[in-house]
């Protein structure tokens, strides 16, 4: 799932939920539902900041918090951290915070599930080894110390 879909499906699930972008942890916007694309990176960036200086006012050795909501008389924003993806949404007045919390963090998980697992990064360095030195053949050996127990028995 990409991010734009995970938008998509948020906005339409939640009635609360007016506007919301996806961004990173440096403030790079990756999606968001405005059409107006320098507005919603200003945002992004704006949001990032914001969640930097959260981690600063708790002092030495915290990290950025993992939700924020700021509420206003006429709406509210609410921030999710999860990984290295963040996510902004403007709501709607007096929101269901926890059920809306819920929402973004499950929007995040989508997109942080949908990406390749590092797990098959090893396993895609072994087949480009494989690949570039070849596979030894049998008997022979690729390693000094493979086949020295053999050798060791043999004296």
């Amino acid at each position: 799932m990409d991010a734009a879909q995970a938008l998509a499906e948020l906005t339409e699930i939640s009635s609360q939920i007016e506007l919301a972008l996806i961004f990173d942890a440096r403030g790079d916007l990756i999606e968001a539902t405005l059409a107006n694309r320098p507005r919603a990176e200003s945002l992004a960036f704006s949001a990032a900041a914001l969640l930097a200086c959260t981690a600063r006012v708790g002092g030495p050795g915290r990290d950025e918090p993992i939700q924020v909501e700021l509420t206003y008389p006429k709406e509210s924003i609410l921030l999710i951290r999860e990984g290295d993806r963040r996510i902004l949404a403007l709501t709607t007045p007096d929101p269901i915070s926890g059920l809306a919390f819920f929402e973004l963090r499950a929007c995040l998980r989508k997109l942080i599930d949908a990406q390749p697992k590092k797990r098959w990064l090893g396993l895609r360095r072994a087949l480009s080894r494989v690949a570039t030195h070849g596979i030894a053949n049998e008997g022979e050996t690729t390693s000094p110390n493979l086949g020295k127990d053999a050798d060791d028995a043999a004296q």
